[in-house]
């Protein structure tokens, strides 16, 4: 498991939200300070029993858990994150039917797909569905999704951060063997970084106008992703 510092860094600098990209847009990081009044500490989280037995003293284990929105959904409520806690109860993305073919339509599900994968891992720490969607030689997109993974694991979040992929049917380039370059932008949304009761801001308003070469793959009968980098 990584350090909490390391997972800071790493999630800032791959600029939260987008695709890992070689030269992505400014980003612009800033505390937020966490509400520190009881009243505002009191809304924020709910201790619930861990394990739900007496120890032998008679005490019972206390853990901490947050909540977006200051308490816990309804089942199937979605709540966005906020400074409060994660998000709940998000939809899992579900494979479109006729997506796994090597034809113009199936390659456009599957960027969809890819972009709603990578959102909700985003949102819930969960990247096992999205990494699977990337290419293994795309090792900046996997650190990402570890480091990402990391930070749920260590009781932080994230809010906002979401990416739309708008890519250019136009500039579709065959590259032969299954390979295809697409010319793309993708918008991203600001995020906060939640962490050990602090915050990073990510401004990630300039990436848009990045002009990014997209490369998927077709191999054994799925799509992969397999780079995207900005073009000088």
């Amino acid at each position: 498991m990584h350090s909490p510092r390391y997972l800071t860094q790493t999630l800032t600098l791959a600029a939260l939200g987008a695709l890992v990209l070689s030269g992505c847009g400014q980003k612009a990081t800033g505390s937020i300070p966490e509400p520190g009044d009881s009243s505002s500490s009191a809304a924020s989280s709910a201790s619930v029993s861990a394990g739900g037995a007496d120890t032998s003293e008679g005490a019972t284990a206390e853990v901490t858990e947050r909540f977006s929105g200051g308490s816990k959904a309804p089942e199937g409520e979605y709540r966005a994150a906020d400074e409060q806690g994660p998000a709940q109860n998000v939809p899992k993305p579900e494979a479109p039917a006729g997506m796994n073919v090597e034809t113009t339509e199936g390659m456009e599900k599957f960027i969809t797909y890819y972009q709603d994968m990578r959102n909700y891992a985003l949102q819930t720490g969960d990247v096992q569905e999205a990494s699977l969607l990337v290419d293994k030689s795309f090792t900046d997109e996997h650190d990402f999704y570890t480091a990402l993974e990391d930070l749920y694991d260590n009781d932080g979040w994230m809010i906002s951060g979401g990416i739309t992929i708008h890519y250019n049917m136009n500039l579709l380039t065959s590259l032969g063997d299954g390979e295809y370059s697409i010319g793309s932008n993708f918008e991203v949304k600001d995020s906060v970084l939640w962490l050990d009761g602090e915050a990073t801001y990510n401004d990630n308003s300039q990436v848009i106008y990045d002009g990014v070469d997209l490369r998927i793959k077709f191999v054994d009968g799925r799509w992969k992703v397999l780079s995207a980098n900005v073009v000088e």
